[in-house]
């Protein structure tokens, strides 16, 4: 007889509790849209720090997690919030003030 495998499913703030400091996320999503707002919500709310981040175009997502403080480094190409937004400024002063290193991917 087999057995059923163990269920892959959790709550998201189970999911944010298996992501621990320094860890490097590969985040789906382009700029405002499909982007996993709910799991780097609850990424905030557990408190992550020294995160990597690993997207091709993030927005909102990153902004986001830069405003917390949350982010080491950057792997991305473009970081924008689409035309009618702007620039994203919380991961513009983690840049400049050095909190976050950059691997620009353009």
């Amino acid at each position: 007889m087999t057995r059923a495998a163990p269920s892959k499913l959790c709550s998201l703030a189970e999911l944010a509790a298996r992501v621990s400091d320094g860890c490097a996320l590969g985040l789906g999503g382009v700029f405002l849209h499909r982007c996993p707002f709910a799991l780097v919500g609850a990424l905030v709310r557990h408190v992550r720090r020294k995160l990597e981040i690993i997207k091709p175009s993030p927005g909102y997502d990153l902004d986001l997690l830069c405003r917390a403080r949350a982010v080491a480094r950057v792997r991305a190409g473009i970081v924008a919030m689409e035309g009618n937004f702007g620039l994203a400024p919380w991961y513009r002063q983690a840049i400049e003030q050095k909190e976050a290193q950059l691997e620009e991917h353009a």
